[in-house]
């Protein structure tokens, strides 16, 4: 795994946590549509079955980019759901393909900038499956991106994450030291119970722009949601807080001041 995703996959499991249990206070008919980043790999959107626990009854379906999507089935899947359940919600990849390559979000018309590496923005899954759902079903639709902020939010980091990028930093340095180059740090688990993660270095060339896809087996034959294998794969990662410096009610971050950087070179 990467740095930066036990934290990640914490705030998406912590605010669908919170999205559900906020769906379930109005007295009508809903269907939350949650929309996360991950392009064509499904890791974050899996981490919204965190939410299902002792308290939570987790998302209804989970939907990754691995699988290919079919809108009408997923569509007679909410009908289902809906007469059934006040409250529905749905977690789904921003990269969502149909049987025939193309992103459901290209369905809204609305794709436009397209960044260095040829990769097209996507955005827009969520709400165009909610309009849709709105139409067709009749009922009360919201369509949630979580776009950066399951990123940047730091206020809810996780201390193995952060451990972790701090053992990642200082490997990089010792290899720089001892002259390698055109080389990346990884992290390699080594063992599961008890967690153990070390470092090792590899060739930058055979991992830049190569995707890791979620393995088939860890998503239920349905393709709609993942297995439990896949969620004891992330638990490891979000044990722990590091709680933030509160100054005036707000977290302070880090930064530093021209005299510091004047003396830092």
């Amino acid at each position: 795994h990467t740095p930066g995703y036990g934290s990640a996959a914490k705030y998406i499991g912590s605010i669908t946590k919170e999205v559900i249990r906020d769906g379930l206070v109005y007295d009508q008919q809903n269907v939350t549509l949650l929309e996360i980043m991950g392009r064509n790999a499904g890791w974050l959107t899996g981490a919204a079955a965190l939410a299902k626990c002792e308290d939570c009854e987790g998302p209804d379906m989970i939907f990754l980019p691995e699988i290919p999507f079919d809108v009408e089935n997923f569509m007679k899947k909410v009908e289902e759901l809906h007469k059934r359940k006040k409250s529905v919600v749905v977690a789904i990849s921003e990269g969502v393909k149909m049987a025939d390559g193309r992103y459901v979000c290209e369905l809204t018309g609305t794709i436009d900038y397209v960044d260095a590496f040829g990769h097209r923005q996507l955005t827009g899954t969520a709400r165009y499956l909610a309009e849709k759902i709105s139409r067709e079903v009749g009922c009360k639709t919201r369509a949630i991106e979580f776009n950066s902020l399951q990123r940047c939010a730091s206020h809810i980091v996780s201390r193995v994450d952060i451990t972790e990028a701090f053992q990642v930093g200082g490997a990089a340095v010792k290899a720089a030291f001892e002259g390698e180059t055109g080389k990346m740090i990884i992290l390699k688990r080594v063992s599961d119970d008890p967690y153990i993660c070390v470092t090792d270095i590899y060739d930058v060339h055979k991992v830049a722009n190569v995707e890791k896809k979620v393995p088939r087996e860890w998503i239920n034959e349905a393709g709609d949601y993942v297995t439990e294998e896949f969620v004891s794969y992330i638990k490891p990662l979000i044990q722990a807080e590091l709680t933030p410096i509160m100054v005036d009610g707000l977290p302070r971050h880090l930064y530093y001041t021209d005299v510091e950087q004047k003396q830092s070179r």
